[in-house]
């Protein structure tokens, strides 16, 4: 009998709500955070896109997890950490202390696999500009603490540069803090990473490999100075608005929200295990599919023919109720997702009813497809679909403008990321009868 795999746990990390309750509040209540760039950022360069999402706040310490250890973790590591627990205890795992850091019953060899689009950098550039100036030996020659005085205020190198810039830390931190001795890796695919993770997750688990995974994605490009930011808005990929709503599949749209800090972890189990321990099941994943352009490493190909075909593949006899799009708010990006959607579903009475998530949350690059999956996933289970936060919508697409009621059988999760990586992923929702 074929293996079938549920989504148990949901763990977000974001500016509008961290946990599962603060999230869908936010989600569904069409929140946002969106600030106004620092003065900080503008030194030496001046911004096309004057607004940002901030990282969500939290300490690792209030969780229990002493300060030595979490002066080890670069914030996308801190992030992966938070989720984790969030994930697992939203799925009903018991979580107590032992000897070392954390402990959960029963999940010695579960698996992780974890996404991310690029590694925190704060570390890594403050170590080189210590390293380039040789303003840190000077501080430590003259005894004065980093930060005590104003006049010896630069860059420390930082001895763990190594540990906390290497890219499977996200996933080797949540293996170390909780105990899980199972496989654990990290993956990129640009802005489809935590997409590709919750994917292969679920493979792993058809293939009987495991029968718990962790899976998801985390992202941290917050840098005091503005530096990543700036690298987006030298591609003029980001969002021009004056009040920095990007409006997705709208004619106003001038390209992506930047979000400098989420995350989200899943809980992916075996059906029959998640039934044994009666466990809350969100949703069932039914289908995984990826593939590349072979185009362009920063643009969608604009035949949208790759993405066709994934969506073809998937969606094949099945009717679709709702599609939470990549729907970034660039230009392109949105053109070539709406051809496909109408060459796949038809006029907008037959397409499903489709969103952009980007346009609460901003683009959190590799972390946008988990939050996305689960976003999805809650809308099964709680039978809503929330707003589009677009003012002129385009023609032809089934754009909802508020959060509307409905029953979700099967809803699609799609990502596509620089370098033309494309994934979607088909949930449906849970029967306990079937």
């Amino acid at each position: 009998m074929k293996r079938r795999v549920v989504i148990t746990g949901i763990g977000p990390a974001t500016a509008i709500g961290i946990g599962k309750a603060e999230f869908s509040a936010g989600i569904f209540g069409l929140k946002t955070c969106i600030a106004e760039i620092p003065s900080s950022y503008e030194q030496n360069y001046t911004f096309k896109s004057r607004h940002f999402v901030p990282k969500p706040k939290f300490a690792l310490t209030d969780l229990g997890i002493p300060k030595s250890v979490t002066g080890m973790m670069e914030e996308a590591s801190k992030l992966s950490v938070l989720c984790a627990k969030l994930a697992l205890e939203d799925a009903g795992f018991q979580l107590s202390k032992n000897e070392k850091h954390m402990q959960v019953e029963g999940l010695e060899d579960c698996g992780i696999i974890i996404g991310t689009g690029m590694s925190s950098l704060q570390t890594a550039l403050e170590s080189y500009t210590a390293h380039m100036s040789g303003a840190d030996k000077a501080a430590y020659a003259s005894g004065v603490e980093r930060g005590s005085d104003p006049n010896h205020s630069q860059a420390r190198f930082n001895r763990m540069v190594i540990p906390m810039l290497m890219t499977n830390s996200p996933a080797a931190w949540i293996s170390i803090l909780f105990g899980l001795k199972g496989f654990s890796y990290t993956l990129n695919a640009a802005c489809a990473s935590g997409t590709y993770a919750l994917g292969e997750g679920y493979r792993t688990i058809l293939s009987g490999r495991s029968d718990v995974i962790l899976a998801g994605g985390v992202e941290a490009l917050v840098e005091k100075n503005g530096a990543i930011m700036r690298g987006f808005d030298m591609l003029s990929t980001l969002t021009r608005a004056k009040d920095g709503r990007p409006q997705p599949f709208s004619p106003q749209r001038s390209g992506f929200l930047f979000n400098e800090g989420a995350g989200c972890v899943l809980v992916l189990e075996k059906l029959e295990r998640a039934r044994d321990r009666g466990a809350n099941i969100y949703a069932e994943i039914v289908a995984y599919e990826a593939c590349s352009d072979a185009y362009s490493i920063i643009q969608l190909d604009p035949t949208g023919d790759s993405i066709t075909k994934l969506f073809q593949k998937v969606t094949q006899g099945i009717k679709v109720d709702y599609l939470n799009a990549h729907g970034t708010g660039t230009s392109a990006n949105d053109d070539i997702e709406a051809q496909v959607i109408q060459r796949i579903f038809g006029i907008k009475s037959t397409q499903p009813y489709t969103n952009s998530t980007k346009g609460i949350l901003g683009h959190s690059i590799g972390a946008s497809g988990a939050l996305e999956l689960a976003v999805t996933a809650l809308s099964i289970k709680e039978s809503r679909i929330h707003g589009n936060l677009t003012s002129d919508p385009m023609d032809n697409l089934n754009l909802p403008l508020e959060t509307i009621e409905t029953p979700v059988d099967y809803a699609l999760s799609a990502s596509y990321g620089f370098g033309g990586h494309n994934a979607l992923i088909l949930l449906k929702g849970y029967d306990d009868d079937e």
